[in-house]
């Protein structure tokens, strides 16, 4: 013990404030990645392709995006989804690429892509399977890390099976360090289903977090989901999103309204924007809402805020019996606003809709107001402004500016 003006000091007390402000330092360092300042945009194997993978699934979804204009957009990750690995570790106790379905390795699609100016992403779990059975990386987190980065690999989403009872938070905590380790900037997605509240944390571990079960290919799934998720906005920030799944649209279930709500509701959440279909079949239709420069720009917004219930915000305004619309408003850069009117009702068109901006609790009475969907300036407006109907299944968005009424002279 030692004698400090008078206080007593031991060499345990010390210990103790330098184990504790060692926690501090590293829960506040997190990640510590640098990426992620936006929400990730690409494709995922998984919705559609499920195990059906292989090395020529993987080369023509990096091509369509390049072909079709997507990764000038910002779809730039293609991620492997599980299955892609033997049932056994290598002699060296490294993941074995299957060399039936990936016969010239991981490495080799990484280089692939990577020439195309795209990243490859890479699945596992943090248990001792992958949900399909095949080996995770619960205790092999080092390892794999540095396979994963020798790969060349930019993208890990990290799954939930088989966790052996052991907590959430030590899981993944020991996979962000690993991934620092290895030097390389590779998006950390933890994937645990939104369970023991790992969100609440979810920054200091990675660069986003699933806040849900996985979501089917139904407008059902799709609701559920986004309501679940939009319960947790204030979890989310630059650099650590939120994230409800994968993207369903082109998948031949959802209608053409039905999958213009979930895209914008997701650009809106700051979800990650990751296709889930198969781009070589995807209808026009699809397409369009998945190139929507306008919607896609909400979410990449340097804001980076995600969008709040504003108005109808009680479980029944979600359901299909709903009889009012909906609205949600998010904050963008440069003073300005998203906003969405959804209608939930399965059967009904909501007909002389009224947005008021002092319902909304807007901090002014006047925007210039964009009608991001159809592409149509709405002018200068004060107050309120009028739709006149929304089809059942529907969402509007617009973007709500503020407007130059004095310009500049630049005499």
């Amino acid at each position: 013990n030692a004698q400090y003006m008078g206080i007593t000091i031991s060499f345990k007390m010390v210990y103790k404030l330098y184990l504790f402000i060692g926690i501090a330092f590293w829960s506040a360092l997190g990640l510590d990645n640098g990426i992620g300042l936006t929400p990730p945009m690409g494709f995922n194997t998984w919705n559609h392709f499920a195990c059906d993978i292989n090395e020529t699934v993987m080369i023509e979804a990096a091509d369509a995006i390049v072909k079709l204009g997507l990764r000038d957009l910002g779809y730039i990750y293609i991620n492997i989804d599980d299955c892609w690995m033997t049932s056994k570790r290598s002699a060296e106790g490294e993941l074995v690429p299957d060399p039936i379905r990936f016969p010239r390795g991981i490495k080799f699609l990484a280089d692939y892509v990577h020439q195309l100016g795209l990243k490859l992403g890479i699945y596992s779990s943090a248990g001792k399977m992958t949900c399909q059975r095949l080996p995770a990386s619960l205790d092999n987190e080092d390892i794999d890390a540095r396979t994963w980065a020798k790969w060349g690999i930019d993208y890990l989403k990290y799954d939930n099976c088989f966790r052996d009872m052991r907590e959430a938070k030590v899981r993944y905590t020991r996979m962000r360090d690993a991934l620092n380790k290895t030097g390389r900037h590779i998006f950390y997605s933890i994937c645990n289903w939104g369970e023991e509240r790992l969100y609440e944390i979810g920054k200091t571990l990675g660069n986003s977090w699933r806040t849900t079960y996985d979501i089917e290919n139904t407008f059902e799934s799709m609701r559920s989901i986004f309501r679940q998720n939009s319960l947790l906005a204030e979890y989310s920030t630059k650099g650590g999103w939120n994230d409800p799944d994968m993207l369903e649209v082109g998948n031949g279930v959802l209608t053409h309204n039905e999958s213009k709500t979930h895209f914008t509701l997701w650009a809106m959440a700051k979800s990650p924007l990751l296709i889930g279909c198969d781009l070589s079949k995807i209808s026009s239709g699809d397409f369009e809402i998945l190139s929507n420069k306008e919607v896609i720009a909400i979410n990449q917004d340097l804001e980076g805020t995600q969008a709040i219930c504003a108005l109808n915000c009680n479980n029944a305004d979600f359901s299909g019996s709903s009889n009012r619309a909906q609205l949600f408003l998010g904050k963008l850069s440069q003073g300005a606003y998203v906003l969405s009117v959804t209608n939930w009702n399965n059967q009904k068109t909501f007909e002389n809709v009224n947005v008021s901006f002092k319902t909304l609790r807007l901090p002014l009475s006047i925007y210039k107001v964009r009608d991001i969907w159809n592409k149509k300036e709405l002018g200068i407006i004060i107050d309120t402004f009028t739709i006149r109907a929304i089809a059942h299944h529907e969402t509007f968005a617009y973007k709500l500016e503020i407007p130059q009424l004095f310009p500049h002279n630049n005499h």
